[in-house]
């Protein structure tokens, strides 16, 4: 699907979801005399075109449609839209101003609100509207914590413009439906809308800068008060309407992120309750982010920096992100002698014993450094000397990579390496092993819940947070060494991820906890159906874990 970013963050929505979008949300108004209908993010004015084309829009006696754009170029070539004049029926409004201020003296009420709102982060936004942002938001009785974007304000600000028995349809980041920070948004949407429906696609329609997309429809009066859920194979399946919407009363009693609303109520049931009866990762284990360097191309370096500039005083070997990792659960001393060879940056300047001046070829770094801004970065700023790491410490035990793609990764640190905030550094708690955790790990109700709990970028990339690694379920097995072993080196020769895993069921969860082969094939299908989602598996194809 074609679409472009303008520099205001936005990305234009493609013409068969707008042109759904306008003629669903129309036909709900049936009857009605007239229609006024708001979109605060009008760019060139892909909505407004459908709405004006729409067939049923000269049925109402008297139509109102307000724009709001901050591109005034933009907002030009919405208005220039129309291949026919208006009827006497049709009135729009214009305004070209950020949607932020147009709240600030808007009193007008709204039958339909429409759009697909600017998604830009909190450090990319104008003081000013951080502040509205906030306003907007704690006049709503929300927390400022929330603001991490500014669409977030666009959904508060448009909730609170709707009339008594408004619709609100919007064009959103899939992060409103699993993200923390989103829950507080989830929980607003849900009290403001007797009725929500949500359409989350396994085609990827729309997708902006990693970020998938998402529909969301409120209703604030309906007969039928739940949220609903669809998830839709195609773009034919709009154009026809062969989609089906069904509420999922599981996801709400659960706490489970709208993202997974796939799953039945009795899938959710059962992994719910067998969560119940383990204890978790944190439990087991202590983790903590790895290593802040706050400039990582600067601060690790490859062999060949390290002799060109005589660094070999002042660096400590490190593992800078997850892809150089991706065979195995041990990272042995060969795996990184094996990174340094092939001349991947794997050791971390440090200079936090260095008493006096740094001066020869290391001062001579320190100066490219200084040539290249990285003292003056947010993070060396606060640093005593801003060439210091702080909080380098000693190598960890394990560490639990933030991000994955085919499947989580848990590793054991052999080679003895330092690892950056990449990933989380694991140390054991007393009476367990590290090979006896990673061992557990994999195993199909804790890859379930490693799927529910993180979120998921465009491409199926997975992340968790700190706190959601922390409290996965973990059926701990404690084992000897010969039996770890023989484990790892199943896990380097199986391709095939998919049948390892049913293996270690077989083990972990029916020989060590006695549950039922038959909930172990259950669990088994909700893994893969989880996975399957989030790397858009065409049904059919094959899918190695």
């Amino acid at each position: 699907m074609n679409y472009k970013k303008n520099f205001n963050g936005s990305y234009y929505t493609p013409k068969e979801l707008t042109d759904f979008i306008i003629d669903y949300t129309i036909k709900k108004f049936n009857g009605k005399e007239s229609i006024n209908i708001l979109e605060p993010s009008a760019g060139d004015g892909a909505f407004l075109r459908a709405i004006l084309e729409h067939e049923k829009i000269e049925c109402f006696k008297e139509t109102a449609i307000t724009l709001v754009e901050k591109d005034a170029n933009e907002l030009q070539k919405a208005l220039q839209i129309p291949q026919k004049e208006y009827t006497k029926n049709i009135r729009i409004h214009s305004f070209n101003k950020d949607f932020l201020d147009f709240l600030n003296t808007n009193t007008s009420k709204y039958s339909l609100i429409v759009g697909n709102p600017p998604y830009i982060k909190k450090n990319y936004l104008s003081n000013h509207q951080i502040e509205m942002c906030g306003k907007i938001h704690l006049e709503a009785g929300l927390s400022r914590k929330t603001i991490k974007n500014i669409w977030t304000a666009f959904v508060v600000g448009c909730v609170n413009c709707l009339s008594d028995d408004g619709i609100l349809a919007f064009v959103l980041p899939s992060e409103l439906l699993q993200v923390k920070f989103a829950e507080e948004i989830r929980n607003f949407v849900d009290k403001k809308f007797e009725r929500i429906e949500v359409f989350t696609f396994n085609q990827i329609l729309f997708e902006c800068n990693g970020q998938e997309t998402v529909l969301v429809i409120g209703y604030k009066k309906s007969d039928e008060k739940s949220v609903f859920y669809s998830d839709v194979k195609d773009v034919e399946d709009l154009k026809d309407r062969s989609f089906t919407l069904k509420p999922n009363v599981s996801i709400q009693n659960t706490s489970t992120k709208w993202t997974h609303h796939f799953l039945s109520p009795d899938e959710l049931d059962l992994i719910y309750y067998l969560k119940r009866n383990f204890k978790s990762v944190n439990d087991y284990s202590t983790s903590k982010a790895g290593i802040v360097t706050a400039a990582n191309n600067y601060f690790i370096v490859t062999e060949e920096m390290v002799n060109e500039f005589g660094m070999q005083s002042v660096i400590k070997p490190i593992i800078k992100k997850s892809i150089f990792v991706n065979r195995g659960v041990v990272f042995k001393k060969e795996d990184f002698d094996l990174l340094v060879k092939s001349g991947k940056p794997s050791f971390l300047f440090s200079l936090e014993e260095l008493n006096e001046e740094a001066t020869g070829k290391i001062g001579d770094y320190l100066s490219i450094g200084i040539k290249k801004g990285i003292d003056k970065r947010y993070k060396c700023l606060k640093r005593k000397r801003w060439f210091e790491v702080p909080n380098i410490g000693t190598p960890p035990t394990g560490f639990f990579f933030k991000r994955s793609h085919r499947y989580p990764k848990l590793l054991k640190n052999d080679a003895d390496v330092l690892v950056t905030d990449s990933a989380y550094k694991i140390e054991m708690r007393d009476n367990y092993s590290i090979d006896s955790f990673v061992y557990s790990f994999y195993n199909s109700l804790t890859i379930i819940f490693a799927e529910l709990e993180g979120r998921y970028y465009g491409g199926g990339v997975l992340e968790l947070t700190p706190n959601e690694f922390k409290k996965l379920p973990l059926p701990y097995m404690k084992i000897d060494s010969n039996k770890f072993s023989k484990f790892v080196k199943d896990f380097e020769t199986n391709d095939d991820k998919n049948i390892f895993l049913e293996k270690c069921d077989r083990i972990i969860l029916r020989s060590n906890n006695g549950i039922d082969l038959g909930i172990i094939n259950k669990l088994s299908k909700i893994r893969k159906k989880l996975m399957e989602r989030r790397m858009r598996i065409v049904q059919g194809n094959s899918f190695k874990f």
